[in-house]
């Protein structure tokens, strides 16, 4: 009994390491990571480290391999990502992972599987070229397993089962088996297109995706397209490799380039479409029918940079190819993301730069600095003036102007109040050095927004109200 009771308190504590899991220090959250991942099966445990996920995003520890991991390497690229920010192309959901596992552990070669586990369970964490050996065994047998469950009339019936007759899930299963018949091709291009995503696409990237791309043709032409989703997935643009596709030597596969390359233009919009989708004036949702939550203008103009750049991209190929179908699609993208970024840069530019500079007490005793607000007030001026990259694309020059305009003028008022109380803290030295830090703050800001010669004049009036910074 006692020993039932201690086990169920510790069920009924786990639930609650969720949230400090968040806060503890980097090097103990990997060490309860890897003590978790021993008892991974728990329903609690996997709950848990469902709730922690962000946090494992952002540290990427070395985790202890599975079966299961291996068996997801030749798609992990176009597994849609946990934030939802970023939709690879040919996203696969993550909710295939576990039906794809069932059907593999129960249509395929389960001494084989138990094998191969055993094998895992003695590899170190990190020991990539280890996993890949495991692999070559496992991605063929894996994929096998899920065609023949799919095509066989005897084993339909568990495909059912496992998919409860959902046919979309059933179309991204069969594109998990073509990933899987690929995994070496795929595993090697990928040591080949690093880091992810991948800043510029260089010629010698050309030629390993015209070798990889011939490599599958000679396996299969129609598991070219699959190859070539990867690629694109891997890139920060993935219209880039649209530029280069018709100039690729395919191989064997050369009577499919034209539709491969229609099926990947189509898809190239398609997923510009999606992404787009998931923007409004708010911010940016997780997926369709999840509410769009407010994110930092940094985070939004990054992702209106590189929506536009693919839209820009995408549009020059359509053009030169006089493909105008596209045109009107790509242009609804563009006013998506104008709406975002109005909505979240230029219409909040008030509240986020302006708010920052404290209003001078009544007492004249300055405000206390607010460090968090003013780092969050230069962020947001520091994408005011990056929305002038994406003026021209997004027809924003006016409205642009507009607030550039008001931060400018907002900036030397709420200053210029400052300076005018500043005489009153210079009496005690705490509140003279509170009323200048508030006033190098303001100049800051104003030198963000409005660049270097108009903070001048501030600088210079600055300087003789204190005079500690004419010394200096």
């Amino acid at each position: 009994m006692t020993g039932g009771a201690e086990k169920k308190g510790q069920v009924d504590r786990l639930p609650g390491l969720e949230t400090r899991l968040f806060d503890i220090p980097e090097d103990k959250f990997i060490e309860v990571v890897r003590l978790l991942e021993r008892v991974r099966d728990h329903p609690d445990v996997r709950q848990t480290f469902a709730a922690i996920r962000p946090r494992l995003v952002q540290v990427r520890p070395n985790r202890r391999p599975t079966l299961k991991r291996v068996l997801c390497m030749p798609f992990e690229d176009v597994l849609e990502s946990f934030s939802g920010v970023d939709v690879p192309l040919g996203r696969i959901e993550r909710r295939v992972i576990d039906p794809v596992w069932k059907l593999v552990t129960e249509c395929g070669d389960t001494a084989l599987i138990d094998q191969l586990d055993r094998q895992v369970q003695e590899t170190a964490p990190g020991n990539l070229n280890a996993l890949r050996n495991i692999g070559r065994r496992l991605w063929p047998m894996a994929a096998q397993a899920i065609r023949g469950a799919v095509e066989q009339d005897g084993a339909r019936h568990a495909l059912w089962r496992v998919l409860h007759g959902d046919e979309d899930l059933q179309r991204q299963v069969l594109d998990v088996a073509a990933f899987l018949e690929i995994g070496l091709t795929v595993e090697s291009l990928k040591d080949a297109l690093v880091p992810k995503p991948l800043p510029a696409f260089e010629d010698e990237h050309v030629g390993v995706i015209e070798q990889a791309v011939q490599a599958v043709a000679r396996q299969s032409t129609g598991l070219v397209y699959y190859l070539l989703l990867v690629a694109a997935s891997r890139m920060a643009n993935p219209a880039d490799l649209l530029t280069v596709l018709n100039d690729l030597d395919f191989g064997k596969a050369r009577c499919e380039q034209p539709v491969i390359f229609a099926q990947l233009s189509g898809l190239v919009v398609t997923n510009l479409e999606e992404r787009s989708a998931r923007l409004d004036g708010n911010g940016y949702s997780a997926g369709p029918g999840v509410a769009a939550a407010a994110i930092a203008p940094e985070e939004a103009i990054a992702i209106a940079e590189r929506l536009v750049a693919s839209v820009n991209t995408t549009s020059a190929v359509m053009d030169f190819l006089a493909e105008p179908v596209y045109r009107e699609r790509l242009e609804a993208v563009k006013t998506a993301v104008r709406t975002m970024v109005t909505g979240t840069v230029l219409d909040t530019a008030s509240g986020g730069i302006l708010t920052a500079v404290a209003a001078p007490a009544g007492n004249g005793r300055p405000a206390a600095v607010d460090e968090d607000a003013q780092a969050a007030a230069e962020d947001h001026a520091r994408a005011l003036r990056r929305c002038e990259g994406l003026a021209d694309a997004l027809g924003l020059h006016e409205p642009l102007k507009t607030a550039m305009t008001s931060m400018e003028k907002g900036l030397m008022a709420r200053a210029h109040a400052l300076l005018a109380q500043y005489p009153k803290a210079a009496g005690d030295p705490d509140d003279a050095e509170t009323a200048e830090i508030n006033l190098f703050y303001a100049l800051r800001l104003l030198e963000l927004v409005a660049g270097p010669a108009k903070a001048d004049q501030l600088r210079t009036a600055i300087m003789a109200a204190t005079g500690e910074f004419a010394e200096e």
